[in-house]
């Protein structure tokens, strides 16, 4: 895994915005980096762009307000 960790917490953010600015992270994401995404929910849309672009990822956190995952790219 990647261990150049960039943050994006998407938990203040209402829908749509936190899956746009997920899709843009993503589409920015460099082979040596990992997203460490938090969000007060599981993302169920952003799970078909992970996979889309073939990205991995591991879900760290799946509590009530309280969800953080890592993507990265696979190698």
């Amino acid at each position: 895994m990647p261990n150049k960790e960039i943050l994006l917490d998407v938990s203040n953010l209402e829908a749509p915005q936190p899956l746009i600015e997920a899709v843009m992270a993503l589409n920015k994401l460099q082979d040596d980096e990992v997203l460490l995404f938090k969000h007060r929910m599981s993302p169920e849309h952003l799970f078909n762009e992970i996979s889309a672009r073939n990205f991995s990822y591991e879900i760290i956190k799946n509590e009530p307000n309280n969800f953080q995952m890592k993507i990265y790219k696979e190698a």
